[in-house]
């Protein structure tokens, strides 16, 4: 039995010992800088091309393709490759390819600056993209008061914000005796710009709309006065554009299926 156990255990040992099989993709893309390093163009790419049919990381084997027709002098190769990064997701070159020095030989070429926006294109899609901006009349500091009513006491103030690289509108309100927030965001699966809003006495709004005619106008459920029969009312809000740069955000709610509306509020924002 002693002998038993003790061929068991050398068994045990030396699986314990054996190396994992190497990975060919690895072995490949080491193999294609080994020869980068010694001049063996061809040869380097022969070995990407290899690693990319067994399915190495695109981007990586794209981009060291990309080094390599940059050192051959082909720069329409070396573009193509580096546009195919793009197609796949990229956003900003890794740092080992950033400060590449062939890569380097490409910036004076007029494609690389096409190159750059398309990563921050991919980065950064909000910043690049006109649907996202069709809210950007309600960005700034606004003083808030009720449309046609004369000053009495401070106005509310509200302060609208891009945030989260640009996808975001970020509002926030503040009145006496009550605080909020809202989150609005161009869908662009639905087509549709979406807002979300909290405050300070548990209201909950939330928004489906789009721009018509120049103005924002989103449509939702938001909870019934307090007091009235009903859970959620359904509710129209348009920001009008107005001539002198002001805004107005114009309140109304129906119970009959959109027959009739009823004013929530009418408010006039002024930019400080």
């Amino acid at each position: 039995m002693t002998g038993i156990i003790a061929a068991l255990f050398l068994v045990l040992a030396g699986s314990a010992t054996q190396q994992p099989p190497p990975d060919p993709v690895v072995e490949h893309l080491n193999a294609a800088q080994r020869l980068m390093d010694e001049g063996k163009l061809d040869a380097a790419l022969s070995r990407l091309a290899e690693a990319q049919k067994l399915g190495g990381r695109p981007v990586l084997v794209a981009l060291n393709q990309a080094k390599v027709h940059a050192r051959l002098g082909d720069r329409d190769a070396a573009f193509r490759e580096l546009m195919r990064t793009i197609a796949m997701g990229l956003g900003s070159l890794p740092p080992a390819f950033a400060s590449d020095p062939d890569l380097s030989t490409l910036k004076t070429d007029p494609r690389h600056a096409e190159f750059e926006r398309a990563l921050d294109r991919n980065a950064r899609p909000c910043e690049h993209e006109a649907r996202y901006r069709e809210f950007d009349y309600w960005l700034g500091t606004w003083d808030v008061r009720p449309n046609g009513a004369a000053p009495a006491g401070p106005p509310a103030t509200n302060v609208i914000t891009r945030v989260h690289q640009g996808c975001v509108i970020l509002e926030s309100w503040n009145a006496p005796g009550q605080t909020g927030q809202s989150f609005n965001i161009y869908d662009r699966v639905a087509g549709k710009w979406r807002q979300t809003w909290v405050d300070s006495t548990g209201g909950l709004h939330e928004y489906w709309g789009a721009l018509k005619d120049g103005n924002m106008v989103y449509e939702g459920e938001i909870p019934a006065p307090p007091g009235s029969a009903g859970g959620r009312v359904h509710t129209r809000l348009t920001f009008f554009r107005q001539p002198d740069g002001s805004v107005r955000q114009y309140s109304e709610r129906t119970t009959d299926g959109g027959k009739t509306w009823t004013v929530n509020y009418d408010l006039i924002y002024t930019r400080r």
